[in-house]
């Protein structure tokens, strides 16, 4: 698919795509799943922890959904027109109830990322659960790509299956951005301070995007030939995988060096790179 560069200097939508509504509610459906344990999991960690923290990061994860058409215009993204459940439309920009999974998997895996932290869990498998993260994320995506619910729009090279490679490697790593932010701030949200970290989970995702994969929307945008597309996409890759692993590790380390001195009158000391023992 051509489109243009407009005169903001990014990509003209292209036309309108009219999607598989069947497909459409399936891929809902299982969006919905995740909303609802997202639910269940801040539910369940507030009572266990007696904290407003996991309420706290479930708001900011949710919030996510009014900044999607403009990540959207960055990311060369556009829902299907005929989407039949529509939240809002921004910009022309339609944003399906689906989008509501977004914010839910944030929430989960970053939440999730950040309580194996917490426990003294290997590097490693947190690892292994971005990419478990990040191949739900692809199964979901390639089917939604296929029955055109939705499409990466633009002469991109990247695209595997209709889905970038850049992309595959943010919706793995970009969870533990997300989970690094909740490890810096968490020790000082007490009371009404709780409420600051509100913008963050979507800033992260700003933030993500803007520094680790810029490269390849830059290629995107500016039209590059395939030569110059694919080696930036390359970069872009490899900076989504990267940047987030070594800000995880070093908010791990500020953490521990935070939380452990006050855990030493209630029993022993959690790291953050290997288990705590009884």
């Amino acid at each position: 698919m051509t489109t243009t560069p407009a005169a903001a200097g990014f990509l003209d939508l292209p036309a309108p795509l009219h999607g598989n509504t069947t497909v459409f509610w399936i891929f809902t459906a299982a969006t919905m799943v995740m909303v609802a344990a997202s639910v269940v999991v801040a539910i369940v960690e507030t009572w266990r922890m007696r904290s407003a923290l996991p309420v706290v990061v479930f708001v900011s994860a949710t919030l996510w959904v009014p900044n999607e058409p403009f990540i959207d215009t960055l990311l060369g993204f556009q829902y299907a027109a005929n989407s039949p459940a529509v939240l809002f439309t921004i910009a022309g920009r339609i944003i399906p109830i689906s989008a509501l999974g977004i914010g839910a998997m944030f929430f989960l895996f970053s939440w999730a990322i950040y309580r194996m932290v917490e426990s003294g869990v290997a590097m490693r498998r947190i690892i292994g659960i971005c990419l478990v993260a990040g191949a739900i994320d692809w199964v979901l995506e390639w089917m939604a790509i296929h029955w055109k619910v939705f499409e990466y729009y633009g002469d991109n090279p990247s695209r595997i299956l209709g889905l970038p490679f850049t992309s595959m490697a943010q919706n793995c790593f970009i969870y533990s951005l997300m989970a690094a932010s909740i490890l810096f701030a968490a020790p000082h949200l007490k009371g009404w301070k709780a409420l600051l970290f509100i913008p963050v989970i979507p800033g992260c995702y700003y933030g993500g995007a803007a520094l680790c994969t810029w490269p390849a929307y830059l290629a995107l945008h500016a039209g590059l030939p395939t030569a110059v597309f694919l080696p930036l996409a390359v970069v872009a890759a490899a900076m989504n995988v990267y940047i987030p692993i070594a800000v995880l590790k070093m908010a791990a380390t500020y953490n521990a060096g935070v939380v452990e001195p006050h855990r030493e009158s209630t029993g022993p000391a959690i790291t953050a790179t290997a288990p705590a023992t009884a």
